[in-house]
Formats: structure tokens, sequence, C-alpha cells
């Protein structure tokens, strides 16, 4: 099989389109007849972007820790298929195809391998294929496409760049960041390898510098236009965390990243180890290696842990992987590995819905509607972290992320705050205000107008 994909036909990526499907059918029509686990994540996807497509404005009208074109996306995904697991699944699958061919076509531009097949391609969607959760499309994925349209244009460079590319650099790195705010860190990877690796001027440093603000900045303009600029500062920089919530054990992170982890390991040390390498593919090794560094330091800025959020090592583990299956001198051995790793990843993305082989526990991310909540298709507001109650019910205020709502209140002391919240609550009229934490008595004591419009009762 590995020597049908080292042939190069574009018409081989059918078939390679064909694989990832064979891959992730029984998914998704796990998720399109049954309905797949939701998980709490993707459940805050969907109610932000089901607030947005409602016609309230991001970071005024919907509080949410996200980064604004990923709001505006999955306010387009509610147009399109609402509250659909199937939906997200489906567009999740056709980015990752898109983006192993953004992948393996940028390899083949340079000449990179001496076989132009489409192996890395191969790699990139298996490997993104490895547990049930990378069926989501996150902001993460969103943002890796820009990132890749940055790597693009990196090993297409020349000695004589114009100064046009530099700019296209920096603004696929602001759009990339724009999508996912821990992105940003792949602008220092950018100025290190230019720097070191290229040589450019310092003017021409600044041109990245200012591609990279040029989009922060004109959506900075509109935010300040809509007199909501300092919310959006605030909750756009909520969308990272130094202390990331970790949806499973540590324990379970191993076992689900262990064999892509050891398969990278090896592809870089036989890279590392070769020297018939020409200075181009010096370039490209080194620039892939600062590209894990950056998505290690990217990975500690999120909020939450999940498998699916180290899609950031796709590139590197496609890039290397291929190089060490073209670099297996004896053929059936190449051929043994690369249906080794084809076997494997399909075996573990299996093992990930069952208890076959070992439990993994996705309890803390699986979000379920409690069993003893029968509300349905109201408009309620939940007072605390646990959206489950929104599961089949309307979100309502603009308090979806409580970090931010908490936030709000402290601010209450101040009069004008205080009526510009009561306000907010006024205007939706939330039906049923959910309140397990018993977080709701303190505010009710400040604004008894709003306590007077509701009744307590235990649950």
């Amino acid at each position: 099989m590995l020597q049908f994909f080292r042939t190069y036909d574009p018409f081989r990526l059918l078939t390679v389109l064909f694989f990832l499907l064979a891959l992730r059918l029984p998914l998704l029509l796990n998720v399109f007849f049954t309905d797949i686990p939701l998980l709490s994540p993707v459940l805050d996807f969907m109610l932000v972007g089901e607030r947005v497509a409602e016609g309230n404005a991001i970071y005024k009208e919907v509080f949410a820790g996200i980064a604004p074109l990923s709001a505006w996306f999955y306010a387009g995904l509610d147009m399109l298929f609402g509250r659909s697991a199937f939906g997200y699944a489906l567009i999740g699958t056709g980015l990752l195809f898109m983006q192993a061919v953004i992948f393996n076509t940028l390899l083949l531009r340079r000449d990179f391998l001496l076989d132009r097949g489409y192996v890395p391609a191969m790699l990139y969607v298996f490997f993104g294929s490895i547990s049930f959760d990378y069926l989501n499309v996150s902001p993460l994925l969103l943002s890796l496409t820009f990132l890749l349209l940055v790597l693009r244009e990196i090993f297409t460079l020349t000695e004589n760049t114009h100064d046009p590319t530099l700019f296209t650099i920096g603004f696929y790195l602001g759009i990339a960041t724009l999508f996912h705010l821990p992105a940003s860190i792949f602008f220092f990877w950018v100025s290190i390898g230019l720097g070191v690796f290229r040589s450019i001027s310092f003017r021409q440093h600044l041109l990245v510098l200012f591609g990279f603000v040029f989009p922060i900045l004109l959506l900075a303009l509109y935010f300040f236009w809509n007199d909501s600029l300092m919310n959006f500062v605030v909750q756009y920089f909520n969308s990272i965390s130094f202390t990331p919530k970790f949806y499973l054990s540590i324990q379970d992170f191993i076992i689900i990243l262990a064999f892509p982890a050891l398969f990278l390991v090896l592809a870089v040390l036989s890279m590392f180890s070769s020297f018939s390498l020409t200075n181009y593919q010096s370039y490209c090794r080194q620039m892939m290696i600062f590209w894990l560094v950056a998505s290690t330091f990217s990975l500690l800025l999120c909020k939450y842990w999940l498998p699916f959020q180290f899609a950031l090592f796709l590139p590197p583990l496609a890039f290397f992987g291929t190089y060490y299956l073209f670099s297996i001198q004896r053929r059936w051995i190449a051929e043994l590995l690369f249906l080794s790793v084809l076997g494997g990843i399909g075996l573990q993305l299996w093992a990930t819905r069952t208890t076959v082989f070992y439990p993994l526990d996705y309890t803390e991310a699986i979000i379920k509607k409690p069993s003893d909540f029968d509300l349905k298709n109201e408009k309620i507001w939940v007072f605390g972290e646990n959206h489950s109650y929104y599961i089949d019910n309307k979100p309502v205020t603009p308090y979806l992320d409580w970090k931010l709502t908490q936030n709000r209140i402290e601010e209450l002391d101040n009069y004008q705050a205080l009526l510009l919240f009561y306000n907010q609550i006024e205007k939706e009229k939330p039906q049923f205000i959910i309140d397990k934490e018993k977080q709701l008595p303190p505010l009710f004591k400040r604004i008894p107008l709003l306590s007077q419009k509701y009744t307590t009762k235990d649950s």
C-alpha cells in the first residue's frame, strides 16, 4: 500500500478521502443515528454559535471566553446544522482532509520528497483520527488551517523574498490567532525561523509583525465602534489559561498518545541520523522542530486538555513520518510499518469508544442531561459551570461563561453596572434560573427587583 501512495497521481487523493471516510464512517453513522456522547467544550461551542446566530453580538450580548472568528464560525454552523453533533463531525472531517491536502501540496511544491506521492496526506488524516473526540471542529483545528498556510509560505521562501510574501505570513498568523489565541505563540516560531535560517532584515521582521497585528487591529476597531472594545479584550484573553482543566487522567492521555509519540520520536531520530539531506531539506527539518516546540508552548496556554488539542502535532507527525518511511531501505519493512501504523490507528479509534482493551474514562469530558431534570424547550439561565441543563433548552442572558459571570457580579458595587446587569437579565426574561451551586441568593440581595420575579424551588 505504501508503494501505491508513493505514486504521483492527483486522483489518488480521492483514495485518501476514501480511507478517511472508511476510518470515521462507523463513528459518523453512530453520531447520525444514535448521537455520539457530547463533549462539554463542544456544547459550549454550540451554545455560543446559537446565541450569536440569533443576532446577539459576541462579547457584548454573549459573554464567552472564545476567539471572535471561532464564535462567528460556530454561528455559521448553527445556521446550517443547529445543535447537530453530526454537522460538527462532518465539517471536522472535511476540514481535516482539506488540511491534509494543503500539507501534502506544500511538500510537493519544492520537491522536498523524492517520491511525489500522497503518503503525508495519509499519515495526516490517520493521525488526525486517533480518538473519537477528533471528529469535532475546534478553534484549534480552525486555527491550524491558517498555520499550515503560514508553513506553505515559509517553505517556499527564497533569498530574494518579496515583501508581500512576508506580509502574507504575518496576516495568516493574525487570522490563526483570531480563531485560537494560543496560536499567537507561532509568531515567535516565525520570527526565530526567519531570523536564524533566512536572515531577513529588521524591516522585513517589522513587515511580518505588521501583517500579524493588521487583522487583529481591524477587529479591535470593529469592536470599538460597537462599544465593546474592553469586553473584547477581557473575554478574548479569557480564552487562554495557565492552569488548564484536564478532562482525562494523565494515564488515559498516555494510552491515547503513546503510539503517535513513539512514532514521532523514531521518525525525528531517523531524520537527524541522515547525512544525505539537501540544504533545503535541512531548513525544513529545523523549522518543523521549532514547530514542535511552538506547539508545546501553545498547548500550555489552552483552557482545557483533550486529545484533539494535540492536533497541532499532526504536521510534524506527517512530515517526519513520511521521511522515516521513505528512508527505510527494505521496502517490505516500510510496507509493514505503514500498514501497522494505519491498522493501529484504526484499532485505537475504535478502542476509544469501547472498553475491550482499556476503559478510557471520558466521564469528565462527556456531558449528559441530568436524569432528575425534565425541562425541555424552555428559556433558562444556568447560574454555574454545569451547562448540561442547556441540553434540550435555550440559553438566554449574555452570561454563558461562569468565570466571566463571576467577574461581572464582583463589579456590581457600581450602580451603573448593576443597572446594566439587571437590564440584560430583564431583556430576555429567563423562565427558569438553575442554581445548583446556591450562588444566586447573594445576587438577589443586591437586586431585590430580580428576586421578586422568581420563586425558589429546591430539587
